[in-house]
């Protein structure tokens, strides 16, 4: 772990492209904090054992090194325990990061999801609360979702990061009705459009169909964010309106111990 936090420190010291926006996600793994009582009725999931004042430290200070490595301007957090777990992370970033939260309804992994901002954040977030979707007759609203409006100089931002339910179970008409919800909520907004975080599904599922025939775009589906039984697979996502797909950029990288997942980053410019 510290070789590899070293590592990243020596990688934030070179130069970056420069881009109009950098949007990062982060899937944390069950990034919980070290005080009682755990959230969810599967408590700190794959880990099993709460973790240590100083293993939080470390994961903190990891995801910071990687926001600012990577510049990022709007980072999505998914699979984290709550406010207070990421504020762990803010102590290592620079004062002009705001932190977003709102918190959601998923009592059985007690996970939640968060945006971290360098942009003025305009009114009030939503965790989709009473915005139920539908898919094929099945209803399902999200329970890890937020939604917030972003602005940057003149340009205005919709932005949702969201973790929508798993495929573990037959869960694809719940997850495409959880997917129809997030077109619910940003019709009719004006601006451009971001859906970002662990969608639990891939490119030409029906899932990202409902996003996609709303104006959502897949940037590059050549990449990838998860392995499941050596097949790489690309759930992680940043899409965006149309507006902002020329020359945008998506890749995917190696997040170390952090996570079972990669991150990934998109590079994006306005006309």
């Amino acid at each position: 772990m510290l070789k590899i936090i070293i590592t990243i420190t020596l990688l934030v010291t070179l130069p970056l492209p420069a881009f109009a926006t950098n949007i990062l996600v982060i899937n944390t793994e069950f990034f919980w904090d070290s005080k009682p009582p755990h959230e969810g009725q599967i408590a700190l999931g794959a880990v099993g054992n709460p973790p240590s004042p100083k293993s939080v430290q470390l994961e903190a200070y990891a995801i910071a090194l990687h926001i600012i490595y990577n510049d990022a301007d709007i980072i999505g957090l998914t699979e984290i325990e709550g406010k207070s777990a990421v504020e762990q992370i803010m102590k290592y970033l620079p004062d002009d990061y705001l932190l977003v939260f709102k918190k959601g309804r998923d009592n059985y992994t007690g996970q939640d999801v968060a945006l971290i901002t360098r942009y003025q954040v305009v009114g009030e977030p939503s965790n989709f609360e009473g915005i139920e979707g539908n898919y094929n007759g099945t209803k399902k609203v999200p329970s890890k979702a937020l939604g917030v409006t972003l602005k940057d100089s003149a340009e205005t931002y919709n932005v949702v990061v969201a973790h929508l339910i798993s495929k573990r179970s037959s869960n694809d008409d719940k997850r495409a009705a959880q997917a129809n919800a997030i077109v619910k909520y940003l019709e009719n907004r004006k601006g451009h459009n971001i859906v970002m975080g662990d969608l639990n599904d891939v490119p030409g599922s029906i899932t990202l169909d409902q996003l996609t025939s709303f104006g959502l775009n897949v940037i590059n589906s050549n990449e990838y964010s998860y392995t499941y039984q050596n097949k790489k697979q690309l759930i992680d996502h940043i899409l965006v309106s149309d507006d902002l797909l020329p020359g945008a950029i998506f890749t995917s990288f190696d997040l170390g111990p952090v996570s079972d997942h990669r991150g990934v980053k998109a590079n994006i410019k306005t006309l």
